[in-house]
């Protein structure tokens, strides 16, 4: 489980197949921001960290579950859905 993320940077703890579905979230998240034309700098940047086993500010968290909502409700394999809402619950146990 995830750490509280109220004062200090948090790392996600994710089993293998979460870290996937996360990494396939921000793939998509990524694809979609520059079909839009827009930077995907950001889902980029996360991805990398991600890969480094980083930890990650707040708003951050927020923007990871926000990008596995939007991956679980429209464009994830079903095999993907569970995985990623929990590592919903997990980041916003730690926002909370």
């Amino acid at each position: 489980m995830t750490a509280s993320a109220h004062n200090y940077p948090t790392p996600l703890d994710l089993s293998l197949e979460e870290l996937w579905v996360v990494h396939a979230a921000l793939l998509s998240d990524a694809e979609r921001t520059v079909d839009d034309g827009d930077d995907p700098q950001q889902a980029l940047s996360l991805l990398a960290r991600l890969e480094d086993d980083d930890t990650f500010e707040r708003d951050e968290l927020a923007f990871f579950a926000r990008v596995l909502r939007d991956y679980a409700d429209g464009r994830a394999p079903s095999r993907d859905r569970r995985p990623a809402r929990s590592v919903i619950d997990d980041i916003e146990t730690a926002l909370a």
